[in-house]
């Protein structure tokens, strides 16, 4: 089964009930841009330079959804710089007036719930009043933080 196969496999399963991630670590050792799954999709990115590519969340949190892929899979300059670029655009969008905030992030690993094993930042783009009143951001993906305001338990 190659890595597009995979990844579409696991999606599909991500939307059941059931999903669980283990990964198949000779499936996910792929070293080269050129034959990883960002470079065999079928969508083209919406933005691309030598350093990284900009392309739309298959599975968007919003509208705007973007991931921001370095061209090299070991290199943390390269990810700072999708990190700078992601900032970049969103203070961008801010400052005209298109988003109210912005998420940005990484999942490294499966434990942190990476489920494409190629480096990438995500960019959510925020508007007041998109969620529910209550934990927000980094409180909500960790749970078990004493500090997460949803939390009934007392410190």
């Amino acid at each position: 089964m190659n890595v597009l196969a995979i990844y579409h496999h696991l999606q599909e399963k991500r939307m059941s009930k059931d999903w669980e991630w283990v990964p198949d670590k000779k499936e996910d050792e792929v070293f080269e841009y050129k034959n990883s799954i960002w470079a065999k999709t079928d969508k083209e990115p919406i933005y691309d330079n030598p350093c990284y590519a900009v392309f739309n969340d298959k599975y968007p949190c919003t509208e705007g959804h973007l991931l921001y892929v370095p061209k090299t899979k070991d290199a943390p300059g390269m990810i700072g710089l999708c990190f700078q670029e992601a900032y970049r655009d969103g203070m961008e969008k801010v400052k005209e007036g298109k988003i109210d905030g912005f998420n940005i992030g990484m999942n490294h690993g499966g434990c942190a719930g990476q489920t494409v094993f190629w480096p990438h930042v995500h960019f959510i783009p925020r508007k007041n009043g998109d969620q529910e009143p209550g934990a927000r951001g980094i409180r909500i993906v960790y749970p078990t933080d004493p500090f997460n305001p949803n939390k009934k338990k007392e410190l």
